[in-house]
C-alpha cells in the first residue's frame, strides 16, 4: 500500500531509523503522515504533538517569501525582456511561473495595503495617499492614509496560524509623520520580527530624505532606532541583512515562516554602488532608448509573451527621438539610466542570497517565493518639476537642493538626488503607454514571478496569461497554507477579501482566475478604470464627466485608439459596475485647488501631442539648472 510520506528535516532522521529498525525486528513501518492541513488547526492532539515532536506538524506547511520590488517597470527583469542582468530572477522565473498579465494599484501605499489584505484600498483606509490627499477627503472613512481596523493582514492571519512572521524593508502603511499612526507599524500588524522604513522613500545610502520637508524613520520591532551601518550600508544589502538575520534566529523554532522582503529599489533617488555602472552607461549610450525599447519588445517575443507577428505599439506620451537629443542630453540621460539599471543589478544579487541561504538550509523547495512590484515605474517627472505639498518650505527646499551634486560623474552616489522622469519609463514599461499614478498599463501592469512549494504542479507551461490582481494574492498565500480569512478578527468586524486564490491557474486545474466578462474596477485620485477580460475602460480627471475611453488590449497594448464610440455597451456596463463600486468602498471624488494642482504637476498628460524628453535643469544637472520650482511626490 502506497504511503504518503512528510519529511522536515529532524523529522527525517526519526522516519528513517523507524524504518530501519522495523527492517531488523521484522516489525511492519510505522510512517506519519500528519500535517498540519489534516487537522483542526486548534485541535488539542495537534498541540500536544507540536509540544512533544521534533518536527511539529506545522513545519509541514509551505514557508513564504515574498520579494517586492519598488517602482519596476514591466521591461525591467530579465524575464520581462530587459536589457538589465537579474539572473536569479530569471532563474526563479525558469524553476517557477511568469505571470504576464498581472496588474496592480497605480502607486505605492494603496498597492502594499491590498496586497496584505486581499482588500480594496479604499477599505483599507488609503483611498488615497497622504502625500496627495485633497481637502474634502481629510477625515473621511477610508482615507485615513494609514492601513485601519477595517482589515486583518496577511501577517496577523498567519502568525496566528503558527507561523513565523517577519518583515525587512519598507512599511508605507502608516500614514505621515515621523512614527506614524499609533498601532499602524509592521510589529502592530502581525510582524513579529521587523526592520522597517516607515515612509515611502529614503537615501539609499544614510538616513537622509530624498526630498526636502520628508521624515526617515527606522523602526525595529516596535522600536525607533537608527538607521544600521554607520549610515553607509546600500539599502537593499541591509534590508537583505536583517531578513536573513530573522530567518537564522527563527530557523531552530520549527515553525513555516512568512517573510516579506520589501526593498527600496528602483524608488527615487537612483543610486547605487559603482559596481555596473559604467557597463550599462556604454549600453544605454551607443543604443539609445529608441532601439533599447525595441529590442526589448523583440525579447518579449522570443519568450512567449506576445504573439511572434505583433508590432510594437505606439507608447503614450511619446519620446523625442534619440538621435534628435544634444551629446549632453545623451550623456546624462545614459548614466540616469545606467545607475537605475544598477540599482536593480545590485537589488537581483541580494536576492541571491536570500535563496541561497534558503538551499543552504534545505528550505527552498518547500517555500513560495514571490516576487513582483507595487507598482509600475518612478515618479514620471524630474526632480525640479515636482510639487512639494504642504510640506514645502522655500528655505528648507533651497537648502536641500544645494546638497545635491547631480554633475555627471557623482550621479548615483549618496549625495546626488534624480530619477528618470516620463522619459525614461519609456524603456521601462515597454511596450506600454503611461506610469506611475496612471491606470494605463505603464502604471499598473508589472513584472511577477512565483514558484511554488512541493509538490510541483500539473502545469506544462511556465508562462500564464490569465489576468491577475493585487488582491488574489492574500487569498493565494491563505489558500497555500490552509488557513481561512475570518469574518471578524480580534473582536472586530473586518472586510471579507476582494480577490480570489489563483492556486488553481498555477497548478494547471483551472485557465483563468477571471472571467472574460467580469469586471474588475478600482480608482486612485480621481482616475478610475474597468478590466473585462481583453477590454479596458479608463476615466481620468481629464475626461469629461461621463466620458470613458475603451481599448482592446488584445490588439491595443499601447491604448492608443479609443474605440468607445465602437462599443457603447461595454462602455455602460463599464460606467455601471464602476458606479456600484465606487458607493461600495465609499470613493470620495477629491475636490480643490490645492490637490489639481499637484496633480497637473505631477501626471504628465498622456497624448501624443505631448513629447518627453530628458530636462537637465530639470534633473538640477550642475551648469544647467533653470529655476527651481517647489516640489510635491507621489509614491
Amino acid at each position: 500500500m502506497a504511503v504518503e510520506v512528510k519529511i522536515n528535516r529532524g523529522f527525517s532522521i526519526f522516519v528513517m531509523l523507524g524504518m530501519i529498525l522495523s527492517g531488523i525486528i521484522g516489525l511492519p513501518p510505522i510512517i506519519s503522515s500528519i500535517s498540519a492541513s489534516s487537522l483542526p488547526l486548534n485541535s488539542n492532539f495537534y498541540q500536544a504533538f507540536s509540544e512533544t515532536s521534533g518536527a511539529s506538524a506545522q513545519s509541514q506547511r509551505p514557508n513564504f517569501l515574498v520579494i517586492l520590488g519598488d517602482d519596476f517597470g514591466y521591461a525591467d527583469i530579465g524575464s520581462f525582456g530587459s536589457e538589465i542582468s537579474t539572473p536569479n530572477l530569471d532563474t526563479l522565473a525558469k524553476e517557477g511561473k511568469v505571470l504576464t498579465n498581472y496588474h496592480t494599484a497605480p502607486t505605492c501605499s494603496p498597492a502594499r495595503l491590498s496586497l496584505l489584505t486581499g482588500v480594496d484600498w479604499h477599505i483599507g483606509g488609503i483611498g488615497t495617499m497622504y502625500e496627495l490627499i485633497a481637502e474634502n477627503q481629510v477625515g473621511q472613512p477610508g482615507y485615513e492614509t494609514y492601513i485601519n481596523d477595517r482589515v486583518v493582514t496577511v501577517a496577523e492571519l498567519l502568525r496566528d496560524a503558527g507561523y513565523n512572521t517577519m518583515l525587512s524593508g519598507k512599511w508605507h502603511l502608516s500614514g505621515s509623520g515621523k512614527e506614524g499612526q499609533p498601532g499602524t507599524k509592521p510589529y502592530d500588524r502581525g510582524f513579529e520580527n521587523v526592520f522597517t522604513l516607515l515612509q515611502d522613500g529614503a537615501n539609499h545610502f544614510n538616513n537622509n530624505t530624498y526630498v526636502p520637508g520628508y521624515t526617515v524613520t527606522f523602526v525595529e520591532n516596535d522600536t525607533v532606532v537608527p538607521r544600521p551601518g554607520n549610515n553607509t550600508v546600500y539599502a537593499a544589502d541591509l534590508y537583505t541583512d536583517k531578513i536573513l538575520e530573522y530567518l537564522k534566529k527563527t530557523e531552530a523554532d520549527d515553525k513555516p515562516f512568512f517573510a516579506y522582503l520589501s526593498f527600496q529599489v528602483a524608488h527615487t533617488p537612483f543610486q547605487a554602488p559603482p559596481d555596473n555602472i559604467e557597463k550599462y552607461y556604454k549600453i544605454y549610450r551607443s543604443i539609445g532608448w529608441d532601439k533599447i525599447r525595441e529590442q526589448i519588445f523583440e525579447k518579449q517575443k522570443q519568450l512567449g509573451i506576445w504573439p511572434s507577428n505583433m508590432t510594437i505599439p505606439q507608447r503614450l506620451p511619446p519620446n523625442q527621438s534619440w538621435e534628435s537629443l544634444t551629446n549632453d542630453q545623451k550623456d546624462y540621460a545614459a548614466k540616469v539610466l545606467a545607475v537605475h539599471a544598477a540599482m536593480i543589478g545590485d537589488m537581483d544579487k541580494n536576492v541571491g542570497r536570500v535563496i541561497q541561504y534558503l538551499k543552504d538550509t534545505g528550505q527552498y523547495d518547500n517555500t513560495l517565493i514571490l516576487f513582483t512590484s507595487d507598482n509600475g515605474t518612478s515618479e514620471p517627472v524630474e526632480l525640479a518639476k515636482f510639487k512639494y505639498s504642504s510640506a514645502y518650505n522655500a528655505t528648507q527646499a533651497a537648502q536641500f537642493i544645494a546638497g545635491i551634486n547631480n554633475s555627471f560623474s557623482n550621479l548615483g552616489n549618496a549625495d546626488s538626488d534624480f530619477n528618470y522622469g516620463s522619459w525614461g519609463t519609456y524603456v521601462a514599461v515597454a511596450p506600454f503607454s503611461g506610469f506611475k499614478g496612471s491606470f494605463y498599463e505603464g502604471g499598473t501592469r508589472v513584472p511577477f514571478l512565483i514558484k511554488e512549494p512541493l509538490p510541483t504542479s500539473n502545469a506544462t507551461n511556465n508562462i500564464i496569461k490569465s489576468f491577475v490582481y493585487v488582491t488574489d494574492i492574500t487569498p493565494t498565500i491563505l489558500d497555500f497554507a490552509d488557513v481561512s480569512y475570518p469574518t471578524t478578527y480580534q473582536g472586530r468586524d473586518i472586510h471579507p477579501p476582494m480577490g480570489k486564490s489563483f492556486k488553481a491557474v498555477l497548478n494547471g486545474t483551472a485557465q483563468n482566475v477571471y472571467a472574460d466578462n467580469e469586471p474588475v474596477p478600482a480608482e486612485l485620485f480621481n482616475q478610475t478604470t474597468v478590466i473585462m477580460g481583453d477590454w479596458k475602460g479608463i476615466h481620468d480627471s481629464s475626461d469629461k464627466p461621463n466620458e470613458w475611453k475603451l481599448y482592446d488590449l488584445a490588439v491595443d497594448l499601447g491604448e492608443s485608439i479609443n474605440v468607445a464610440d465602437l462599443h457603447p455597451d461595454i462602455v455602460q456596463t463599464m460606467k455601471e459596475v464602476y458606479g456600484k463600486f465606487a458607493e461600495d468602498v465609499g470613493v470620495i471624488i477629491p475636490r480643490g485647488a490645492q490637490f489639481a494642482t499637484a496633480v497637473a504637476n505631477v501626471f504628465p498628460e498622456l497624448n501624443s501631442t505631448n513629447i518627453q524628453t530628458i530636462s537637465l535643469s530639470g534633473m538640477l544637472a550642475p551648469g544647467f539648472k533653470g529655476q527651481i520650482e517647489p516640489i510635491h511626490t507621489i509614491n
